[in-house]
């Protein structure tokens, strides 16, 4: 029986990194002017929706590829993992990991 050999590429991104890869992933080279004229505002002035927004849009778009996108965050010094965002708010102080299929 034969194990066949699986790769995969893992990316750990802070919260800042993780903003920045979702602007460089899915708004720079988005065609849909929404996304679009968020190249023109500053990261702080983005609303806590549309980020979530854009996670949710992430997650889909890496399931869809096999992989996985997994939030991370310490509390009372445990670490603590989350499949998604289950509020209003953005959570600030998750690490982010994207694992992903290597073709």
């Amino acid at each position: 029986m034969k194990h066949a050999d699986t790769r995969k590429t893992i990316l750990s991104l802070s919260n800042e990194s993780f903003k920045h890869y979702l602007l460089l992933r899915y708004v720079d080279d988005s065609s849909d002017p929404k996304w679009k004229r968020l190249s023109f505002v500053s990261v702080e002035l983005i609303a806590p929706e549309v980020w979530i927004q854009l996670h949710n849009y992430a997650r889909a778009d890496v399931e869809s590829q096999g992989g996985r996108l997994i939030g991370y965050e310490v509390i009372d010094e445990k670490l603590v993992r989350h499949d998604s965002i289950r509020s209003n708010s953005w959570p600030a102080d998750w690490m982010w990991v994207i694992q992903k299929r290597d073709n």
